[in-house]
């Protein structure tokens, strides 16, 4: 099997003195990418629009036996509680290659104590290690907080910096993250293939810091502002033409990845940036809940709206996950609303189903797991739900809860350009249930509804490039 990332790790010249390992330290480039037009910054939504179109109907059941049956199945355990792993087959010729990154910690020479607090808070002016000046908060996580910030180095050029937070867990994820962005640095130089490019990293002030270009809204932020302002605003936009460059573009970014080993794990409306609105150009950002072909794959990963069937199942699975994400992305912006946007694993399932038809029997085989979800008949059901009278609940499809009519409903073929009959075909693809079946990154592009949109093939991949410009 082959392992293209390391691979090119095992191609890449050594510097340094520590033989065998790789050297991926990225070099600066700051100076030398090319600056996104930008826009005006719009608000961070803190809240979910609301899902206009009941899914799901929740039939109490009466029968003593078959609840004790279902609760007996469900056992005492949460979902998360249950998370599973699998560990792919590491080929024996890639399984002690080790490669390095040189990460500069910089630092005032005159203090060596500890920061006053575990949180650092940039302020508007502030000038972080004489490079960048920061402008304004762009948005904050769980992990990290972004800023804007210029570089005082190149003429104020305006980049992105992450800051992780200060613990064991944020700063593993962001050293996680460095690696896949320094890989992705040496295979597509130029960022060619719609993902963000990260700039530089560094180390202070025992804080780790990303610095990636500077991006304009985050689909989410966008289509929530365009619904803000009434009418057909959202519909106007995120026409046929617009979904389909979405489409194409990120299609790109994870073929791209899916063909390196990498899958991304956290596609989502607001992991996916503009940089262009009006020219109709995004980029796939922030990679720190990617995983490598080679990692051990979890059963808790992706955000619960946008996670595949046969990660909350624990099932073994692979990088048509993110291809389930991108079904819910497009769907999202199409129906002005999350498709999947459930506060349960249990009532995520249900719409799944209900939008997407019956899992196959051998998903429900594939581990325990699903006897907490799935009754001995296939029905998704719950036990004790929040909020509602104790027992057990069987969820039902509401009528009309199908994918099709769902946006045979939201979709006016005079605002998008075109019948829904074709996208609903490209999304029913995306958003199939069952893995072995659902289409791969490259074999999506290839959708006769994406004939209007497909991009020019990838650039032939230069030679890695090593130092700092």
């Amino acid at each position: 099997m082959q392992i293209p990332l390391l691979d090119a790790m095992a191609q890449a010249p050594l510097q340094g003195a520590r033989a065998g390992y790789v050297d991926m330290t990225p070099s600066v480039i700051v100076g030398t990418h090319a600056a996104n037009p930008q826009e005006p910054r719009l608000a961070q939504p803190d809240h979910a629009p609301t899902q206009t179109i009941s899914m799901l109907e929740r039939v109490h059941v009466i029968d003593n036996a078959a609840s004790a049956a279902m609760r007996n199945r469900h056992g005492g355990m949460s979902a998360r509680a249950m998370v599973t792993s699998h560990q792919p087959e590491v080929p024996a010729a890639v399984a002690s290659q080790t490669g390095r990154i040189d990460i500069p910690f910089l630092f005032n020479t005159a203090f060596n104590g500890l920061e006053p607090s575990l949180n650092l808070v940039a302020t508007h002016g502030e000038i972080l290690v004489s490079d960048y000046r920061i402008i304004g908060n762009i948005g904050q996580g769980s992990f990290s907080t972004v800023y804007r910030a210029a570089s005082t180095q190149n003429q104020d050029k305006p980049v992105s910096i992450k800051v992780l937070r200060n613990n064991k867990d944020c700063f593993d994820t962001g050293l996680g993250e460095i690696r896949i962005y320094s890989f992705m640095r040496r295979e597509d130089p130029e960022g060619r293939r719609h993902i963000v490019c990260m700039l530089d990293c560094f180390y202070t002030r025992e804080h780790l810091f990303i610095v990636t270009e500077l991006l304009n809204n985050s689909l989410f932020a966008h289509y929530m502002h365009l619904e803000t302002l009434g009418g057909n605003a959202r519909a106007e936009y995120y026409n046929a033409a617009t979904v389909g460059a979405l489409a194409a573009q990120m299609l790109d970014a994870l073929d791209f990845c899916a063909g390196h080993g990498i899958a991304h794990c956290d596609v989502k409306t607001p992991n996916i940036c503009i940089a262009n609105t009006e020219a109709r150009k995004f980029k796939l950002i922030d990679f720190g809940s990617a995983v490598l072909r080679c990692d051990v794959h979890m059963s808790y990963l992706q955000s619960r709206w946008y996670r595949a069937p046969e990660v909350i199942l624990g099932c073994p699975w692979d990088a048509k996950v993110d291809i389930w994400s991108l079904g819910c992305v497009l769907a999202e912006v199409l129906l002005g609303y999350c498709l999947f946007q459930f506060p349960t694993c249990e009532l995520v399932l249900a719409a799944q189903k209900a939008a997407r038809g019956a899992f196959p029997r051998h998903m429900l085989e594939a581990h325990p797991i699903a006897q907490m979800f799935f009754s001995e008949s296939g029905c998704v059901y719950e036990v004790d739900p929040r909020g509602m009278a104790a027992g057990v609940y069987l969820l039902r499809s509401s009528p009309n809860a199908t994918l099709s009519s769902m946006l045979g409903v939201r979709i006016n073929p005079a605002l998008f350009g075109e019948a829904p009959s074709g996208v609903t075909s490209f999304l029913e693809a995306l958003l199939t249930i069952d893995p072995d079946e659902r289409l791969s990154a490259a074999d999506a592009i290839q959708h006769e509804w994406m004939a209007a949109f497909r991009l020019p093939p990838p650039p032939a991949t230069a030679a890695p490039t090593t130092g700092t410009d």
